[in-house]
């Protein structure tokens, strides 16, 4: 039965990168609300055609106009430093599994 449905979801772009797996993620950091967190992740796509960075958060706070939030998660100095080399890693990491992946694509149009 799984092979249907990974067929099927393969087909949508979004679900593709939603039932993909994770095959990398950077320890979690906190942001100023202990209930925040922030996560870099390389998940690579459900039909395995394909290799995404990707970001997994819970904001401190959201302020926006109606229908259209903005969020935010702040990091003080040190953390965004880490934050920053942990994103560099990850698209290391993902520049080397691509490379290694069948049906390797450039991402032109």
């Amino acid at each position: 039965m799984w092979p249907v449905f990974r067929k099927f979801f393969s087909r949508s772009t979004s679900l593709n990168v939603l039932f993909g797996d994770v095959i990398h993620a950077t320890p979690r950091e906190h942001g100023i609300n202990s209930g925040s967190f922030f996560e870099w992740r390389v998940k690579k796509s459900l039909d395995s055609t394909q290799i995404y960075v990707s970001l997994a958060m819970i904001p401190d706070g959201y302020a926006g106009s109606e229908g259209s939030p903005t969020n935010h998660i702040n990091f003080d100095l040190v953390t965004a430093t880490r934050v920053r080399d942990k994103l560099n890693e990850c698209i290391e990491f993902a520049r080397r599994h691509d490379r290694s992946m069948p049906n390797h694509t450039t991402g032109d149009n």
